[in-house]
């Protein structure tokens, strides 16, 4: 089969949706199909991706490293993919590439699936000025996107629901973007912990993610200020990059926490595991996901998480049981976080039910899985066949 990723957001990023494409094109090449992504030219791409093809793009002013594809200036590009061979086109973005690779399905007479990947209302703050009318006009033009695909792709049994409750009637496969299993480590926790510079005697919170105003990092460092009242020895570890660098080092230093709060930056995605391992508590504010890959990649590393309960968390956190859902990203979170620091029982039984739950999505399970949603619509089962049958969504 050949297919057709279409995306805003890709490679050298670093961020959920980057990594999905990543590793749903690894695993379906892996499985014998080819796969071409289309996506936006960066700064810093590499020459010579295999597949790859780039379009010229406007560097977002407002957001941290991103660009903006423009699809229609790219003739050289217009002419190539009607000669690729695509046989399903699938979108993962409703804005710009998406409305140019509709279009592009429909001339080429083939399926056109698109991924449910981003809580649009949460990210309006992007558009100086007119946010509360950017979030309306972004959540209702990703709804009618979704109702012009052939398929779409929910990430969570909780993007589903919001997706039908908001008028989505398109067929729906519930599909997350699975973890690469970890290798067994090669190290132990207190020389990883040497290696990185983290104090063998510390307690270790960590983020994994974008620093960005959606994630609610400044909760976040608000819990940690409560937190080490009680847990003196408690460190932050907070791996990546975002807009808001400036602001969280701004706060924590407000708030007197700046010895107990470490930015590591940026790491690469196939490096991220030994910052896991060397952590006791992985920690997630967040309520802006559709999934939260960090969250399972955390959990299975055989991290305990503690997270906010959202669309992109309960679908594989049950509270109490693989792990801590806050009811909110303030006082619930903090108490939370204040208990756990001192159940050590919880925390063990979290890590190990964690990571059992996190091994039974896997990015090769999850591929298949998508592999037999693109089979279905290039070979739909004929309703003469089976009298009376119909799909179950």
């Amino acid at each position: 089969m050949t297919i057709g990723f279409f995306t805003c957001n890709a490679s050298p990023l670093l961020n959920g949706l980057a990594v999905s494409i990543q590793q749903f094109s690894r695993h379906l090449r892996h499985l014998g199909h080819r796969v071409f992504i289309f996506a936006p030219r960066y700064p810093d791409c590499p020459e010579g991706e295999p597949d790859t093809y780039r379009f010229p793009s406007l560097r977002v002013p407002t957001h941290h490293r991103y660009a903006l594809p423009i699809p229609a200036v790219a003739v050289r590009l217009h002419r190539l993919i009607p000669r690729l061979g695509l046989q399903v086109i699938h979108v993962h973005h409703p804005f710009l590439i998406g409305p140019y690779a509709y279009r592009l399905a429909r001339r080429l007479g083939i399926p056109c699936v698109f991924t449910y990947h981003t809580l649009y209302e949460h990210y309006a703050h992007y558009v100086p000025v007119i946010s509360p009318l950017a979030a309306r006009f972004a959540e209702a033009r990703s709804y009618a996107f979704a109702n012009q695909a052939d398929l779409v792709i929910a990430p969570t049994s909780g993007v589903q629901e919001r997706l039908r409750s908001h008028g989505v009637t398109t067929r729906m496969d519930v599909i997350p973007t699975g973890i690469e299993p970890p290798d067994p480590p090669e190290e132990s926790k207190a020389r990883i912990r040497c290696r990185l510079g983290v104090p063998e005697d510390e307690t270790v919170l960590l983020y994994v993610g974008r620093l960005a105003r959606e994630k609610n990092l400044d909760v976040l460092l608000r819990a940690v200020h409560a937190a080490v009242r009680v847990a003196p020895n408690l460190t932050l570890l907070i791996v990546g990059e975002g807009d808001e660098e400036r602001s969280l080092q701004r706060l924590a230093a407000h708030l007197d926490i700046a010895d107990r709060v470490r930015l590591v930056g940026p790491v690469p995605h196939q490096a991220v595991g030994c910052w896991y391992r060397a952590a006791d508590l992985f920690v997630f504010p967040s309520v802006s996901e559709t999934q939260g890959l960090v969250v399972l990649e955390a959990m299975a590393h055989g991290l305990p998480v503690l997270a906010v309960r959202s669309v992109g968390t309960s679908d594989f956190i049950i509270d109490g049981v693989n792990g801590t859902l806050a009811d909110d990203a303030e006082d619930d979170f903090i108490r939370r976080l204040l208990t756990l620091l001192r159940d050590e029982v919880s925390l063990t039984r979290y890590a190990e039910q964690g990571r059992a739950r996190a091994m039974q999505m896997t990015a090769e399970a999850s591929t298949r899985r998508l592999l037999e949603a693109y089979e279905r619509l290039l070979n739909p089962i004929p309703s003469t066949l089976y009298p009376g049958f119909q799909w179950i969504i």
